[in-house]
């Protein structure tokens, strides 16, 4: 019995070591610069904005230097747009709006995003491990509220697609702790790509310039 009960131990540590270099989950925190972009001539970008990305990650080793990453994140985003001929019927909660030729609306978005992407790191280097990575990035649109010319704030989910998708591409650093922990930092660029919003006369896509902080484990 003795035998079999430090085999069974044996067994439970060898595989909670190899889980371990396997699987990390880290939570993050991602400043954002970010802005609107439109493919036509009489939308154009008045002002970037600034957003949040706050979340949780995990990365999943198949090879000891390549991994899939994923996770779960609250991520704000936005920026300000100038319609210069103005919009007859701008939809909101509250029923549609005209905004005037020259109007500016400031969009406030939050999606739940869901990366998808390969991870590359370097072997450690004294206590330093370089990576970048590039993937895909579903996000669900959670709330989307727009302030016209700077004055009244309107909920504008009407005008705004449930669903939409970015590509990102990123290169960090992490600082080891010590027994599995460390910290890291990054820089990233995400295009959400697919039109934002729900018309088809324009397209809107949005540019996201991307610092991130976090702590692994």
């Amino acid at each position: 019995m003795f035998r079999k009960n430090c085999i069974l131990l044996l067994l439970l540590l060898a595989t909670s070591s190899t889980f371990g270099q396997m699987f990390k989950f880290g939570i993050l925190v991602d400043p954002t610069i970010t802005w609107l972009n439109s493919d036509v001539k009489d939308i154009v970008r008045a002002k970037v904005r600034l957003g949040l990305d706050i979340g949780m990650s995990t990365d999943y080793y198949f090879t000891a230097n390549y991994a899939f990453s994923s996770g779960i994140s609250l991520f704000n985003t936005g920026g300000t747009l100038q319609y210069i001929k103005g919009i007859k019927n701008f939809h909101t909660k509250d029923g549609n709006i005209t905004i005037a030729e020259g109007g500016k609306v400031k969009y406030k978005l939050q999606y739940v995003k869901i990366p998808a992407a390969i991870k590359f790191k370097t072997h450690m280097i004294g206590r330093m491990i370089y990576s970048a990575n590039l993937g895909f990035d579903p996000m669900f649109r959670v709330s989307a509220k727009a302030d016209i010319n700077f004055g009244e704030t309107f909920k504008v989910n009407e005008e705004i697609k449930l669903l939409n998708l970015g590509w990102h591409f990123g290169v960090g650093t992490q600082y080891s702790l010590g027994h599995e922990a460390s910290v890291f930092g990054g820089l990233s660029f995400m295009n959400i790509f697919t039109n934002i919003g729900k018309t088809s006369s324009h397209k809107i896509t949005s540019g996201n310039l991307m610092f991130r902080v976090g702590m692994m484990f």
